[in-house]
């Protein structure tokens, strides 16, 4: 099955898109030292940086910025 053409229900991200963004997520958690010890900060970094990607300009370095201020 092709990932290209895949989309989810409204709202959501392409899940081309969405592998992209996780990937940023992962290294700013990484950046972070956020380990999976850490779900509650985990949680509120990765929804900063998906409501960045959703209003946002999709730049790398919009997402991380938002990732770091969270």
């Amino acid at each position: 099955m092709a990932l290209t053409a895949l989309r989810a229900r409204s709202g959501h991200l392409e899940i081309q898109d969405d592998n992209r963004l996780r990937d940023a997520i992962d290294a700013v958690f990484e950046e972070l030292g956020l380990s999976e010890k850490e779900p509650l900060r985990r949680a509120a970094v990765e929804a900063k940086m998906r409501d960045a990607y959703r209003r946002g300009p999709r730049h790398n370095l919009n997402l991380v910025d938002a990732g770091l201020r969270a």
